[in-house]
């Protein structure tokens, strides 16, 4: 019999089920170290993700490099567990504020912003981003892709890492729930970034 606890990280999370439909990406981020649980026993797969966690978890993909790069955000402590990670986001062009000076790292990321963040890290990356096909305009709420996102989640549905959530439904300004992110993830690194 096969010991599911030695063989799978998310063995050790009470939240993670063993048929969970997100149960191999968890095992993935773990064991590459991108994500953590949220305490000891859960992994929280159904929570929202922050700005500032998915520019960490990149900036870890990227082996947290250090740069020098004068930031302007006001609400980036330079003491913050992000700093580092936001600032080299932003010196790379990957992911960048609101404006007048603010980034929002805490701000839950919306899948739309997740979409342009990745594709604006697989461009950095040199990776190919000319993925096409599906047209986007066949879900039925196309209309509330911001303009600013369009670029993104077009490469990002069509480079199979974003996908519906059923019923023709993109949900790009719903927020990316860990588990989301963690299937992403792993769809970018085995697809992507090869």
């Amino acid at each position: 019999e096969i010991d599911h606890a030695e063989l799978c990280p998310s063995a050790d999370y009470t939240d993670v089920a063993p048929d969970a439909w997100y149960r191999t990406a968890v095992d993935y981020v773990i064991e590459n170290g991108l994500m953590v649980g949220t305490s000891a026993t859960t992994f929280s797969p159904e929570a929202s993700t922050t700005r500032a966690q998915l520019v960490t978890i990149l900036w870890r993909l990227e082996g947290s490099p250090v740069v020098n790069y004068l930031m302007d955000y006001e609400d980036v402590p330079e003491d913050a567990w992000y700093a580092e990670a936001v600032r080299w986001a932003a010196s790379k062009g990957i992911a960048g504020g609101y404006g007048d000076g603010i980034y929002g790292p805490e701000d839950d990321i919306t899948r739309e912003q997740m979409a342009l963040i990745l594709y604006r890290y697989a461009q950095h990356k040199g990776y190919d981003t000319t993925q096409g096909g599906m047209e986007l305009r066949e879900f039925t709420d196309y209309e509330e892709i911001s303009d600013w996102a369009l670029e993104g989640m077009t490469w990002a549905v069509n480079a199979g890492l974003l996908s519906g959530k059923g019923n023709g439904i993109l949900d790009p300004i719903g927020d990316a729930t860990r588990a989301e992110v963690a299937q992403i993830l792993m769809n970018f690194c085995e697809n992507i970034a090869r």
